[in-house]
């Protein structure tokens, strides 16, 4: 068979295009550190390189919602302890009120300093969180729980009412496993128990703490009373405690999944940069040497010989 000087020219440039197209792959692959560039370099590995990202991305994706479940958490138990201290003050101020040696002007000023921390205690259940949402509205989250509305035919009496629901916010932190980031105000405000039985909102039992003592009449059953509503408080912040301890145990299993899948997803789609920079070398020689023959047979013709 004999070869014309075209076809060994066409076969020299070939060669030193298949050359370049290799070594221009090997330092696309050390520039980018990744073994796959495109889906035909590996078709198995590239489809397991999609399903780890996937698994990766939705489990960051559960961290974020697990931060962001914590800091709601916080912020609800933060609330409680402050309600729970504050409650606690308004205890020692039942306590005092109820002394003999008492009169009217003492329990006056006694009774105006319950009604500012009733107005605070107001403040704290209408507390939003960083979003504006109200934490304890349930799922009516744009709307003030607690509405605080004075009486007409008494001057000085007001009435509290609760108008959010009796939802419970969840946030998903794993594949099965969700977490409440809240608690309703009626179950935390609204429904305690009393001394005398049944239940009543704090709001009014303070708010009759306070008419008490302007009365110069205090009630023996306050300080009872108001420790049901610590105790109904306490139990909540427990709550909250246990939630808080969840979303840290879950979110060491979820930062567990994405290490491993880091792990994996490196196995298969990160360059072997020794095997890589051996490869480029070889790939560079045997262009280099592709160039050096080519350039010597474009040269080569019978009449060379003649």
């Amino acid at each position: 068979m004999r070869i014309s000087t075209a076809q060994m020219q066409d076969r020299g440039v070939a060669a030193m295009l298949e050359r370049q197209s290799e070594l221009s792959k090997t330092q696309q692959q050390v520039a980018t550190g990744k073994r796959i560039l495109v889906p035909s370099d590996d078709v198995l590995g590239s489809t397991q390189i999609l399903a780890f990202n996937k698994v990766i991305e939705t489990y960051k994706q559960f961290q974020e919602n697990a931060d962001a479940a914590e800091s709601r958490i916080q912020q609800e138990e933060a609330v409680l302890t402050q309600t729970i201290d504050m409650l606690q003050r308004i205890r020692e101020l039942a306590v005092q009120g109820n002394s003999t040696n008492l009169g009217a002007n003492e329990r006056a000023l006694i009774a105006v300093e319950v009604r500012e921390i009733l107005s605070g205690i107001v403040a704290i259940a209408n507390s939003a969180d960083s979003n504006g949402e109200y934490i304890f509205a349930g799922f009516n989250v744009d709307t003030a729980p607690v509405v605080v509305t004075e009486v007409p035919v008494a001057s000085g009496l007001f009435t509290y009412s609760y108008t959010g629901d009796l939802g419970q916010r969840n946030v998903q932190i794993g594949e099965t496993r969700f977490i409440a980031t809240g608690d309703n105000g009626q179950d935390v405000f609204m429904n305690i128990p009393v001394s005398g039985g049944g239940t009543q909102n704090i709001f009014e039992t303070l708010e009759q703490f306070a008419l008490a003592l302007e009365s110069n009449a205090p009630t023996g059953n306050v300080p009872d009373d108001i420790l049901l509503a610590m105790e109904n408080l306490g139990a909540f912040r427990t709550q909250t405690g246990a939630r808080l301890n969840a979303v840290d145990s879950h979110r060491a299993l979820n930062n567990e999944i994405v290490l491993q899948g880091q792990k994996a997803l490196s196995s298969i789609e990160d360059l072997d940069y020794a095997e890589a920079v051996s490869r480029l070398n070889l790939q560079l020689t045997g262009l280099q040497a592709a160039q050096q023959s080519f350039a010597r047979i474009q040269n080569l013709s019978l009449f060379n010989f003649l």
